[in-house]
């Protein structure tokens, strides 16, 4: 499935009102449902597959915000992800890959 197939599926559950802001809150809570399991697992709670198997749906909730939320804001998830690849591969070539800032 590729991300504008993706980003229409979601809209067939989406609903409701303030759903920009419902969009934004549920990215943040799902991320930070995500970054939990991530530090039960750096503390010995359980190991690296455990991690994998919790990680899954935080991981597949997190990208169903990011889609609606992009929705909201008339944008296209498929060419976000395009954007986002062609801007990480100039800055790899550029060598600026690390440091600060969105304009590097």
């Amino acid at each position: 499935m590729d991300f504008k197939e993706y980003q229409q599926k979601c809209l067939n559950t989406w609903f409701g009102e303030q759903k920009l802001l419902r969009a934004f809150f549920g990215v943040a809570g799902e991320a930070g449902e995500l970054s939990e399991k991530i530090k039960k697992h750096l503390r010995g709670d359980y190991d690296l597959e455990e991690l994998k198997n919790r990680s899954e749906k935080e991981i597949g909730d997190t990208l169903y915000y990011l889609a609606v939320t992009a929705h909201e804001l008339g944008l296209d998830l498929g060419q976000i992800a395009e954007n986002n690849i062609a801007k990480l591969a100039k800055r790899n070539i550029e060598g600026k890959i690390k440091g600060d800032g969105d304009n590097r």
